[in-house]
């Protein structure tokens, strides 16, 4: 069990360590939280306020209230729910240079021999997927909550890095 990060990205937040939404730690971005419809558990598309029921599975907003009242709650009234996930939608021109930024003030906290091993990894498309094992030889050898949050951080940032430098955007959907 954990929480994991998927979408331009993949990986698994550091359990007991690492946030959901450690991502704002490393650049100044409000993640916006999604929605899914109840019953059938599509996306609502914020972007169309004339969605009142999921258009994909039911023909009417009477049929999605029905199936809503047999299966889940609906003494909201609501026919979606919040899904549990923060969005992030980054893109190299606004969040690139103070990602940089923060990384570099991390660098001053790991030690040094940790960081170097950065330096050995292959740039190519597996540092987008952390279960590739892409970042298996990067350890630190203590216990210090504190470290180990940096590093998690550092890591995660390292992924975003590589994936703004060479598409220009990011976008992160993490489970929390």
């Amino acid at each position: 069990m954990g929480r994991f990060y998927s979408g331009d990205i993949s990986g698994k937040f550091w359990f007991g360590v690492q946030e959901s939404d450690d991502i704002s730690e490393l650049v100044s971005y409000i993640p916006t939280e999604s929605y899914i419809w109840k019953s059938c558990g599509c996306y609502v598309d914020e972007d169309d306020p004339e969605d009142k029921y999921c258009k994909g599975c039911y023909d009417s907003i009477e049929s999605h209230i029905l199936e809503v009242e047999e299966e889940e709650n609906y003494e909201d009234g609501l026919l979606y729910t919040q899904d549990q996930n923060l969005i992030y939608e980054l893109d190299k021109e606004t969040h690139y240079q103070e990602l940089i930024d923060s990384m570099d003030k991390l660098k001053t906290s790991i030690p040094s021999d940790v960081i170097s091993k950065f330096n050995n990894i292959t740039q190519d498309d597996n540092i987008l997927d952390a279960f590739t094992g892409v970042f298996n030889d990067i350890c630190v050898n203590t216990t210090a909550p504190n470290e180990m949050v940096l590093l998690a951080r550092y890591i995660l940032g390292y992924q975003i890095e590589y994936c703004l430098r060479i598409t220009g955007s990011c976008n992160i959907c993490c489970e929390y």
